[in-house]
C-alpha cells in the first residue's frame, strides 16, 4: 500500500511562500478593485453634485436673465408708449388745426355764397326795376278805354306815378315796359310811349301787392274817379295772381358813360 510521501522542510517553506504571495496578490487586487469602485462612486457623486450645481446655477441665471429681459421690455414699452402718446398728441393737434381750417374755409365759402346770393338778388331786383329783365308775379290790370281820344300823355304819367306810389315793382302799358327813362308823348289824341303809338284801348299791368295798387287808383276822389269824368273814358281795375311784364327795349347811352368804382 502506498502512502503520500512527506514533504521535506525546504519544500514546505517554498509552498507556504507561494501561497502567501498568491493570497497577497489576490488581496491587493481586491483592494485595488475596491479602491477603483470607491473612486468611481466618488467621481460619479462629484459629477452628480457638479451637474446639480450647474443646473441650479443655470436655472438661477435664466431666472435672473428673464427678470432682466422683463424689466428691459417694460422700460422699452414705456418708452414706446411715451413716443406713441407724443405722436398721437401731435396728430390730434394737426387734426384739430385742419378741422379749424376746414371750418374757416367753409365759413368763408358760406359767406361768399351768401354775399353772391345777396348780390344776385340785388342785381335781379335792380334789373327788374330798370326793366332789363322780364318780370312775373301778382298784381293788377287797369283797362282804360278812350274812344273819343280825350286823354293826354300827362294822364298816363299820373297813372304810372300813382301805381309806383302804391308799390308797383314793374309796369307795362300795352305790352311796353315802363322804365325810369320812359316818356309819354303825343298830340291830337295820339298817345306814344317811347316813340311807339298806343292803341285806344289801353291795358296797364302793374306787379305788386294787389290791395295797395288797387287802392292807389280807387281812393275816393282819386285818379280812377277823375279819369271817369272824361267823355267816353272807362277805367276797370282787376287783380290777378300771375301777370307777365316784358323787358324793356335795349338802349344805350349816347352821351353819358357809367362811372366805374376805383
Amino acid at each position: 500500500m502506498g502512502a503520500n510521501p512527506r514533504l521535506k522542510p525546504k519544500d514546505t517553506l517554498v509552498h507556504l511562500r507561494e501561497e502567501s504571495v498568491k493570497r497577497l496578490s489576490a488581496s491587493e487586487r481586491l483592494v485595488e478593485r475596491s479602491f477603483n469602485q470607491a473612486r468611481l462612486v466618488a467621481s460619479l457623486g462629484a459629477g452628480l453634485i457638479l451637474v446639480g450645481f450647474l443646473l441650479v446655477a443655470q436655472m438661477r441665471g435664466q431666472a435672473t436673465y428673464s427678470g432682466s429681459l422683463e424689466r428691459q421690455s417694460d422700460q422699452n414699452l414705456a418708452i414706446i408708449i411715451q413716443q406713441l402718446t407724443a405722436e398721437n398728441n401731435v396728430l390730434r393737434t394737426e387734426v384739430v388745426r385742419l378741422q379749424m381750417r376746414l371750418l374757416e374755409a367753409g365759413q368763408a365759402t358760406e359767406d361768399r355764397t351768401q354775399l353772391l346770393s345777396e348780390a344776385a338778388r340785388e342785381l335781379n331786383s335792380v334789373s327788374m326795376m330798370a326793366g332789363l329783365e322780364p318780370a312775373t308775379g301778382p298784381g293788377i290790370v287797369v283797362r282804360i278805354t278812350d274812344p273819343e281820344r280825350v286823354l293826354l300823355p300827362q294822364d298816363f304819367v299820373r297813372v304810372v306815378h300813382e301805381l309806383r306810389g302804391g308799390g308797383a315793382e314793374a309796369i307795362a302799358v300795352n305790352g311796353l315796359r315802363v322804365t325810369a327813362n320812359s316818356g309819354f308823348s303825343g298830340a291830337s289824341g295820339r298817345i306814344e310811349l317811347d316813340g311807339t303809338t298806343l292803341a285806344r284801348d289801353y291795358e296797364v299791368i302793374a306787379l305788386g301787392d294787389q290791395g295797395s295798387l288797387a287802392q292807389s287808383l280807387e281812393l275816393p276822389g282819386g285818379l280812377k274817379t277823375t279819369l271817369a269824368t272824361f267823355p267816353g273814358v272807362t277805367v276797370e281795375v282787376a287783380g290777378a295772381d300771375e301777370l307777365d311784364v316784358p323787358a324793356a327795349k335795349s338802349g344805350g347811352y349816347s352821351v353819358g358813360v357809367p362811372v366805374e368804382d376805383e
